[in-house]
């Protein structure tokens, strides 16, 4: 049984294709499982500082060490900015829909948000320096690709953002997805924008590296951001076995570009498969796509979760994450089902 095919309960139905949470279908690679069996005979010990991964990261990327941080899923290293950056009179910013995670932790930090709807065009810039000029802003949280869309915007858009707004305010670059992105080869790079004085940039092992279960992440900043988020991070927050895997995945470069082929062709095969049948589809640079279905039926979510398959509602649409060549035709049946009885449903009301 694959990992798209592990059951999950979902409101007393029998889940048996997770295409909600982005989740990678293969798991990790090789050479991860075979670090992770070399780590059993030292599990009883308390991990080691994460400066290994921390080291191997700055090299990769060509930052200074002082600029990385390492925690428990790129989740903590946003959680921490949302602790250190935020206050009761200092606010958070992102789009709707964005992430699920931003408004839950501005409701645990008692942090209060402000908000705009997600553009169409996907510009950022425009006139938002304008309008958080006007509040007292602590952190503008850019998912980047976006979350729920699948929209990429350039290094220079975020860093162009950022020189237009106190550097009090930090703006997160949250790019999760961004192993599976194809930006332009002159790209800004991560260690041109950590330059900046108010730029906090995470990445995840969780996505294109298929190591969710383990939590690890980072965040590559300027060494005063980073100093701030270390300040508050507990100790051990990050476990021996998923320090082993990201230094094994990381010392394996072939396999994020393999995978990144593989979900641009499953990605587009979906994407055509959708349209055929009606879904308006939103070009995507994720193992994610973005989709309005036809008819503009409110209940395809939980249509779908009658047969087994669970999608991620999100503002007007559905999120629904690119999985394998098996997955894609399961949850193209699972539609054809729900096209199938919505047409005998309209005949027998005529």
């Amino acid at each position: 049984m694959s990992g798209a095919e592990r059951p999950d309960a979902a409101g007393g139905r029998l889940v048996t294709l997770r295409l909600h949470a982005n989740e990678h279908p293969q798991g990790p690679s090789a050479a991860v499982a075979e670090a992770l069996h070399a780590l059993v005979p030292e599990l009883h010990r308390y991990p080691v500082p994460s400066s290994a991964v921390e080291t191997a990261i700055a090299e990769l990327y060509d930052v200074p060490l002082n600029r990385v941080l390492v925690g428990a899923g790129s989740a903590e290293i946003i959680g921490l900015a949302w602790r250190a950056f935020t206050s009761p009179t200092r606010a958070a910013f992102f789009h709707e829909p964005e992430f699920e995670l931003y408004p839950l932790l501005g409701t645990q930090c008692g942090t209060p948000t402000l908000s705009r709807p997600w553009p169409p065009d996907g510009d950022v810039t425009g006139q938002l320096a304008e309008q958080l000029a006007e509040a007292s802003v602590g952190l503008v949280a850019l998912s980047n690709p976006h979350n729920p869309t699948g929209a990429y915007r350039p290094r220079q858009t975020v860093a162009d953002l950022a020189g237009s707004l106190p550097e009090t305010t930090v703006v997160l670059n949250d790019e999760a997805y961004h192993d599976y992105a194809e930006p332009a080869e002159d790209e800004l790079s991560l260690s041109a924008l950590s330059e900046l004085p108010n730029v906090l940039t995470t990445r995840t092992f969780s996505k294109i590296h298929g190591l969710a279960g383990l939590r690890i992440g980072y965040g590559i900043g300027s060494a005063r951001l980073i100093g701030a988020l270390r300040s508050l991070q507990m100790p051990f927050s990050v476990s021996a076995a998923a320090a082993a895997a990201a230094l094994a995945a990381l010392a394996d470069p072939a396999v994020p570009g393999e995978r990144r082929e593989r979900n641009r062709l499953n990605r587009a095969a979906l994407a055509g498969a959708l349209a055929r049948r009606g879904f308006e589809v939103t070009p995507s640079q994720a193992n994610f796509l973005f989709v309005r279905p036809p008819h503009d039926r409110s209940c395809w979510a939980t249509d779908l979760l009658d047969r087994g398959v669970r999608v991620q509602p999100a503002g007007t649409g559905l999120r629904v994450t690119v999985g394998s060549e098996t997955d894609i035709a399961a949850l193209i049946t699972a539609v054809d089902d729900v096209l199938a009885v919505g047409r005998t449903r309209n005949l027998g009301e005529q």
